[in-house]
């Protein structure tokens, strides 16, 4: 979602052939497909004081999350696993570290390795995303 590292720290870390590992590659949650547009955070959620789950922005953020459902489909993995591959797949990326509560989603994250896009879909996420 926050994308801004692009413009100047990635073409940096290119020319000197250092990788980059994504913080908070799901957003607290936002990309992988479990919220909608009515969800609401209490007043004692970190996330109702983060403006990406708040108003329009949160709206909007959910509307693209929710184009990727046909696409996870299409690859019999779920939004998680499909944002997660999209990393792996970044020339730039070689881990991804998602924060996980339970052993159930270490290993369905662990499955994202075994997704391999195609160059058309990873450029469609990423065009989704800019």
């Amino acid at each position: 979602m926050h994308r801004e590292h692009e413009k100047e720290l990635l073409p940096y870390l290119k020319e000197k052939n250092i990788r980059f590992v994504p913080y908070y590659p799901l957003d607290s949650g936002l990309l992988t497909g479990k919220y909608k547009k009515e969800t609401t955070f209490d007043e004692t959620d970190l996330r109702s004081n983060n403006s990406d789950f708040k108003g329009e922005r949160f709206n909007a953020i959910v509307a693209k999350v929710e184009q990727l459902r046909p696409l996870a489909a299409s690859y019999d993995c779920t939004i998680t696993q499909l944002v997660l591959a999209w990393y792996l797949t970044h020339p730039l990326i070689d881990i991804v570290i998602p924060g996980a509560k339970r052993p159930e989603q270490v290993a369905a994250n662990a499955q994202s390795a075994d997704i391999h896009l195609s160059k058309s879909d990873f450029d469609r996420i990423d065009q989704l995303f800019k």
